[in-house]
């Protein structure tokens, strides 16, 4: 069967060259863009980003926000006997739209955004020269900042993808990761030890009885998994469900804040007291989890042992980024391959 592949990352991610590469290997390429290209021409307006993104958030407020997605799906349903690439991907509704395309993937390709700045001042497109904070401030609005629920809104496209890359070595780098990929589809590759045991978390998540996000977390060392465990409530103690509800969401506690106040226990608590539980040396183990730890399993992890932690999104607590930012024992990796939701 044809591939359908979608890409969604920053600008300055890399997105250009994967088309290239694909282009490459014969696939068709199609950008939501063009749909916001062509409104604009025939406006009579230049094509510079801004304008773009201005129109393409007009036509998304007047249409619905998945209007984009909408109209390449049916140019693309057209030839569902080609590899199609489509770029341009800036807002989770368009998503929904393409994944009423047979055996659609979306691909996240991201960097840390150091590095997206640098390549975005280095390649001064658009014929001006930006400053920094110009830059950031054009990065922030694709991620969300300030913008609508139909407007750019890529850091949420990015929590829905199929296939994570971080782009942040050389070329040859992106061509292999995103080459695995394809072999993954095509099931000519083996999983990687990273694509298992997070694939594993995200199945121990779903008894996660935590009734805002289900989190689970796996600790394995040399290629075996040695614990896990999800969030929920302690044991013998009732769920939140079946005591009125969350207790932190009565309390207007907003997410990465007051972790202590909380019936459950957290995933990577549990996977580090079952180890002391039955007697596993799980020093020098690798923890992996669909979600950046909070201050109290980060102060758990470190003292554990752990060596590596792997995690598959971001959790905005500020405390424990600047407490994992003072320390040198424990490397914090940003999981990327194959999506295990």
């Amino acid at each position: 069967m044809a591939k359908i592949i979608g890409l969604t990352g920053y600008m300055g991610s890399g997105k250009g060259e994967v088309v290239k590469y694909l282009h490459g290997k014969g696939f068709k390429y199609i950008s939501l863009s063009d749909i916001v290209r062509k409104e604009a021409t025939d406006r009579g307006f230049p094509l510079t980003r801004e304008v773009l993104q201005n129109i393409g958030n007009e036509l998304r407020a007047q249409h619905g926000a998945g209007v984009l997605g909408m109209r390449v799906r049916e140019v693309v349903a057209g030839d569902l006997e080609s590899d199609w690439i489509i770029d341009g991907i800036r807002n989770p509704a368009c998503i929904i739209e393409l994944r009423k395309l047979p055996e659609f993937k979306v691909v996240g390709i991201s960097a840390n955004d150091e590095l997206l700045i640098n390549r975005l001042l280095e390649r001064g497109r658009e014929g001006a020269v930006l400053t920094r904070e110009e830059v950031l401030m054009k990065l922030n609005r694709e991620k969300g900042v300030g913008e609508p629920e139909a407007g750019q809104q890529v850091k949420k496209c990015l929590g829905m993808v199929d296939c994570f890359i971080l782009n942040e070595g050389t070329l040859e780098d992106l061509h292999k990761k995103f080459q695995h990929y394809l072999n993954l589809l095509n099931r000519t590759d083996r999983p990687t030890f990273d694509e298992v045991f997070m694939e594993i978390s995200y199945t121990w998540a779903k008894r996660a009885t935590c009734l805002r996000r289900s989190v689970g977390a796996v600790i394995a060392k040399d290629g075996q998994q040695l614990t896990a465990g999800y969030n929920g409530a302690p044991r013998g103690v009732p769920h939140c469900a079946d005591v009125g509800g969350c207790l932190r969401a009565k309390l207007g506690i907003p997410s990465g804040q007051r972790a202590e106040i909380c019936r459950g226990t957290h995933a990577e608590q549990n996977a580090i007291t079952q180890a002391a539980k039955f007697g596993i040396n799980i020093e020098g183990g690798t923890l992996y989890c669909n979600t950046f730890p909070c201050v109290i399993c980060a102060k758990m992890i470190l003292n554990a042992g752990i060596k590596e932690v792997v995690y598959d999104s971001d959790y905005d607590d500020p405390l424990s980024k600047e407490i994992l930012g003072q320390q040198s024992l424990l490397k914090m990796r940003r999981y990327e391959g194959k999506s295990g939701k």
